[in-house]
């Protein structure tokens, strides 16, 4: 006969187990996101580095990415999840865009600095908060590594911030892809 402690224990044991497999389950669905994102990044700050006026390269490169990530979800996704959560991420991303153009609109960026560290940090506390709310401490810490390397390169390396990001934070997403993907 199973004893009462037993039972909790084994119970407890179950429920830790749930939680690691849903995270590994999880790190591995996100883990192509980063390698696309972070050859993005790769390209898009070593090419506006090389030239400075190719900006519009980062909005082709955006819809690459976005396209690229809506394909990669989808394949990742079954028909329950992609009937439930479709319509939210399109949602999310219709409400951080109009966010970020009613903060240029109310503070708009005095360099094109800010707005290269801008959208990085953006992404850094998104990580960061998506890792604290879904308890993927991997991806939190990705999120404060990107944020810490988006700040230090801001402030200590602002001549050469563009390959910083571009060798830093592409490479920060590339090497979380690897991490998440090692569970």
């Amino acid at each position: 006969m199973i004893q009462r402690q037993e039972a909790a224990t084994t119970l407890q044991e179950i429920a830790r187990a749930e939680r690691q497999s849903g995270q590994a389950y999880h790190y591995q669905k996100a883990s192509p996101h980063l390698f696309l994102w972070g050859l993005i990044w790769i390209v898009g700050y070593a090419a506006t580095y090389a030239r400075p006026r190719w900006h519009l390269l980062w909005t082709i490169l955006t819809i690459i990415g976005v396209l690229g990530s809506f394909w990669i979800g989808r394949r990742a996704r079954t028909k329950e999840s992609r009937a439930s959560y479709g319509w939210r991420y399109a949602l999310t991303f219709i409400a951080v865009f109009l966010f970020i153009v009613a903060l240029f609109a109310i503070l708009p960026p005095q360099s094109s600095l800010q707005i290269d560290a801008f959208f990085p940090l953006l992404i850094a506390i998104w990580y960061v908060l998506m890792g604290i709310w879904t308890r993927a401490i991997r991806v939190a810490v990705l999120g404060l590594a990107l944020g810490l390397l988006t700040v230090g390169g801001y402030f200590w390396l602002q001549h050469y911030f563009l390959l910083w990001m571009a060798a830093g934070g592409g490479g920060a997403l590339i090497l979380g892809g690897f991490w998440l993907r090692r569970v």
